[in-house]
Formats: C-alpha cells, sequence, structure tokens
C-alpha cells in the first residue's frame, strides 16, 4: 500500500490473509445459503435481470489457497451489469478480457459471453470456450493464445488475488498487453475496471488512469473493503452506491 515499505506490505499482507483464510471456512456455508434465499430466481440458472448468476456461487467454492473470495451475489449483478451495459451498446465488435474476475465473466447473459474471455489461474474452468490460463508472474504471455489476444480487447476487468502496488504493476502490464492501441488508457481508447482497496487510489490513478467509483463491493468473506475503479465517465452501475455497504 501506498507509504509502506515492500517488507511492511508484506507483513500487512500475510496477517490480512491469515485472518480472511480463518474466517473463510467457517463462513462460506452460510454465505452461500443466503445467497439462495434473497437471490430472486426465475429458473435454476439466471436472475430476473437476466445473468447466470446463480450457479456460480453454489458450484464454485472460495478456495483460500489461492486467496480466492467472490463478491456477493448483489455484487456481481452490479459489476456484471456494468460490463453488460458497455457490451451491447458497443456492439459485436466489442471484446472484454476478464482478468482473475470468473464471478463477472460467468455471470454474463450468454450472448455477451461470446465476445469475452476469462484469465484466471485456477484451470477447474478450462472447457469454457473463453477460458486462457493466466499467471500474473507472466503479464503478457496467454499460452498459446497470445498473438490472438494481444492489443485486441476494448475493456479489460481487474481483481487481483492480492492488493500490493508490485502486483498490480503486473497486472497493468496485461492491460497493455490486451488492450488496443491505448498509450494513456483514456476512455477513447482501452477501457479498465477493477477492484481493490481505498487505500490504493492514487496508484490505480496512476498506473491506469482509474478513479474510485461510488460503488463498494461486498466480499462477505473478506476482512477488507474493496472500492470499485474505472478509467472512464459514466458508469451506470457503479454510480451508485450499494446498499449492502452504504445504505
Amino acid at each position: 500500500m501506498s507509504g509502506m515499505s515492500p517488507e511492511e506490505e508484506a507483513a500487512m499482507l500475510a496477517e490480512l490473509k491469515a485472518i480472511s483464510t480463518k474466517a473463510s471456512d467457517s463462513r462460506f456455508d452460510g454465505f452461500a445459503q443466503k445467497v439462495v434465499k434473497t437471490v430472486a430466481v426465475t429458473d435454476e440458472n439466471t436472475t430476473t435481470n437476466g445473468l447466470n448468476t446463480v450457479d456460480f456461487l453454489q458450484g464454485n467454492p472460495e478456495d483460500p489457497a489461492l486467496n480466492q473470495y467472490w463478491y456477493s451475489q448483489a455484487s456481481v449483478d452490479a459489476l456484471t451489469l456494468e460490463c453488460e451495459r458497455l457490451i451491447k451498446s458497443r456492439g459485436q465488435n466489442y471484446k472484454v478480457a476478464f482478468l482473475s474476475t470468473p464471478s463477472i465473466y460467468f455471470a454474463l447473459s450468454d450472448e455477451s459471453r461470446g465476445q469475452c474471455w476469462v484469465m484466471d489461474y485456477d484451470k477447474k474452468w478450462e472447457s469454457d470456450r473463453g477460458f486462457v490460463f493466466y499467471d500474473f508472474n507472466k503479464p503478457a504471455d496467454f499460452g498459446s493464445k497470445t498473438e490472438e489476444l494481444i492489443k485486441s480487447f476494448d475493456l479489460v476487468v481487474i481483481d487481483p488475488p492480492f492488493i500490493t502496488r508490485e502486483v498490480w504493476e503486473k497486472y497493468t502490464e496485461s492491460a497493455h498487453a490486451l488492450l488496443k492501441e491505448n498509450p494513456t488508457f483514456n476512455a477513447k481508447s482501452g477501457q479498465v475496471i477493477g477492484t481493490t482497496v481505498a487505500e490504493n487510489a492514487p496508484f490505480m490513478e496512476e498506473l491506469l488512469g482509474c478513479k474510485a467509483q461510488k460503488f463498494r463491493p461486498s466480499i462477505p468473506n473478506l476482512v477488507y473493503q474493496y472500492n470499485s475503479y474505472a478509467n472512464f465517465d459514466g458508469a451506470e452501475f457503479l454510480g451508485k452506491s450499494n446498499p449492502e455497504i452504504d445504505p
């Protein structure tokens, strides 16, 4: 975080990860049951928003070993609807890369998902058409699909497993590699949506041109609060307060 030495940052992150890991195992079952009860379901796969939302949280328990903690159902919906809005307003040539954000990718409508890719370290989704194995320590390496994917995306959506600047610098390299010609990450070229803690706001603007949005996602099994960030104006769903966090 800003103002900390690398050693202090690493120590803090290790402590937070230990706390959140301890909490996750005991709290996830209750969280999943709460999701099923509170989301208005029209059939077994979709919510009233027309998104594929319930299945992901029911079928993919969090994995603390990967520092994998999911947004709440309502937060997945809000983030997904922002992406759906952009996809539908820009047309079939608008392509989105979801970096370490599988819950949003899999919540997309089937139609929208056809022009999106999900890039993640967890290979349990590798049978999906849009899955690409991604290791943030190799920011511009997307395996056999590297040549196809470089400089081909209009939007990247990012939620790293760690909050440190060092990790965000690697994700920034990935964004630079994936987005269409976008030397300044301005709204006329590559668009970016990300989530991380409020303390990271200075380097989110420095690295990606992103500013904090009004919407703050809920992550039930994480011990610290995230903000949402975007490098463009006019975000609709990120421009509203989240009643889970800011009633």
